[in-house]
């Protein structure tokens, strides 16, 4: 049998990070990057080498700890066409609404189609994650740090069902970590894969 050999054609690179402001206030950044591993021409009518940005998109986004958004800046650094950078122009729709469900139809309900940048709406959408994991992180320390001072907890739990339950593999409401962190939601074991 021949061996199978692999050409590298494009590549994408996605980061995010979250921050946190020193007035209180949480940064979301991201970006996205795609490159060729070969050139191709640019409509402009010169070449875009292997390794040179085609796409490359920055977003950031200033939310509270309620996870509504503050302040937006989407930016486009490099796109195959000079008019993408004006794609941007109605992010600061998103400005006064809250990440939670239904955040994808929010993001593509005020940037959708011609609204806004493709790259720009998916890239808002994978951010929305990294914002839950720096908001639920940070307020898991902060509640720990009060503890250990004996202080009043910033973020009693709230007695409502919890918003992760049944959202992953390991939030299942049969789960043994639904068991230990939420017991009252607990629906007992089911057999495990």
């Amino acid at each position: 049998m021949k061996a199978i050999t692999r050409k590298l054609l494009h590549s994408r690179t996605v980061f995010s990070q979250g921050f946190i402001r020193n007035d209180g206030l949480i940064d979301i950044e991201g970006s996205v990057k795609d490159t060729k591993s070969y050139n191709i021409p640019k409509s402009n009518g010169t070449m875009l080498n292997s390794g040179e940005p085609l796409h490359e998109m920055k977003v950031i986004l200033t939310i509270d700890m309620k996870m509504k958004i503050i302040e937006v800046n989407a930016e486009t650094q490099s796109a195959p066409y000079k008019i993408c950078k004006k794609a941007n122009y109605k992010t600061n729709g998103l400005i006064g609404e809250t990440i939670g469900p239904g955040w994808k139809a929010k993001v593509n309900t005020i940037i959708g189609g011609s609204n806004g940048c493709t790259h720009v709406r998916e890239l808002l959408v994978s951010i929305a994650t990294v914002a839950y994991q720096t908001i639920y992180g940070e307020k898991s320390r902060l509640t720990r740090e009060a503890k250990q001072k004996g202080i009043k907890n910033p973020f009693p739990n709230n007695p409502s069902k919890p918003t992760l339950l049944n959202t992953c593999y390991a939030f299942d409401e049969t789960s043994e970590v639904t068991k230990k962190q939420w017991p009252k939601y607990w629906k007992g074991s089911k057999p495990q894969h």
